[in-house]
């Protein structure tokens, strides 16, 4: 049985019908029940698709209004829970989403892959707003003894199988972005914005939105290096910036490019927040599918991000271990000489 909304919009021109696309899909729990609402809401509708404003300040509303006084006690109570548990996405994905400083050392190794993970992963890890963000820190940080294996088994493949893993780690952020827009998608037809009733992908925005965040990151460390990168198609897949940014400073600009990126992480989980608490017609156990959904976007960035980070840990540590050697210093067993030093303002 389809939906009146549908039938009305095969008879309605494509001018008119351009971007009215809620009330055609529904969540599968309640979705009998939202086309039966239909039919009574008829009229409603009509008025959403056709955006007839006459004696209604918002069709889309106006329309939703109707669909919510057909609904039973229960049903509200779980599009409340619902409500709860989306308001919670966002703060939930801030602690499986990469953060800024990794994100920044990524972008000066494989400034590509940063930009894939930046738009596949839907959250940032905020730190403290105006803290400042060391870009050296994923480097100086205690490793992992599961990235030390992965590091070190990774050097001693051939050239055909580490090009073949690499290309691997860009299809996984590739398939993360993938499932980022589909879920945002899917969501978004599926439901109305109670602040904002008839607006069309905002959930997609919000979810992408966190490569700007990254970007400032990116910018302030190109900053700190003052010169010497050079853009190029080759650059952005694999750069040796990274060797650099031990010998850069911060100035006053790169700074206030972190604080700005620091700052837009807190104003992209406040709009998540807001966007997701407010959504409608959806049910608790979808809501939960929604976050699942997000959160393996995250997790898969995040994983990637932490074996690309062990590789240029590993590349680090070779290369001060080729300087030490060189130099006729001997170093003591158990310990590496690390090219990066945390450093406090």
């Amino acid at each position: 049985m389809k939906s009146p909304c549908l039938l009305i919009l095969l008879f309605t021109p494509p001018t008119q019908a351009i971007l009215r696309l809620k009330f055609q899909h529904w969540f599968p729990q309640y979705e009998q029940h939202w086309v039966k609402a239909a039919t009574v809401c008829e009229q409603e509708l009509e008025n959403y698709v056709h955006a007839n404003r006459t004696d209604i300040h918002s069709p889309c509303a106006a329309a939703a209004d109707c669909l919510l006084r057909n609904i039973t006690g229960t049903i509200q109570s779980n599009f409340a829970s619902a409500q709860v548990l989306l308001g919670l996405v966002p703060t939930i994905l801030v602690f499986l989403g990469p953060s800024i400083a990794e994100v920044t050392a990524l972008s000066t190794y494989r400034p590509l892959l940063a930009i894939l993970l930046s738009l596949g992963s839907p959250a940032v890890n905020v730190g403290k707003v105006f803290r400042h963000v060391d870009v050296e820190e994923p480097f100086v940080r205690p490793v992992s003894s599961s990235s030390k294996l992965w590091s070190s088994w990774f050097t001693r493949q051939n050239t055909m199988m580490r090009n073949s893993l690499e290309a691997l780690s860009y299809m996984a952020a590739l398939a993360a972005i993938a499932n980022n827009v589909r879920n945002s998608m899917y969501t978004d037809l599926r439901t109305i914005s109670g602040w904002r009733c008839g607006a069309s992908f905002i959930l997609l925005a919000w979810s992408l939105l966190a490569v700007i965040v990254h970007g400032w990151g990116a910018l302030a460390v190109r900053f700190r290096l003052q010169g010497g990168y050079k853009p190029s198609i080759h650059s952005m897949i694999r750069s040796t910036t990274f060797r650099r940014v031990s010998r850069g400073k911060d100035n006053t600009l790169s700074e206030v490019l972190f604080w700005l990126a620091s700052l837009c992480a807190i104003v992209h989980m406040i709009l998540g927040v807001f966007e997701l608490s407010s959504l409608m017609f959806i049910s608790a156990l979808e809501a939960l599918q929604v976050f699942i959904m997000y959160a393996i976007s995250a997790l898969l960035c995040q994983l990637i991000l932490l074996c690309e980070l062990a590789k240029m840990r590993e590349e680090v540590s070779k290369e001060a271990d080729d300087g030490t050697a060189s130099s006729g210093t001997k170093q003591p067993a158990g310990e590496t000489v690390d090219l990066f030093k945390a450093h406090t303002i």
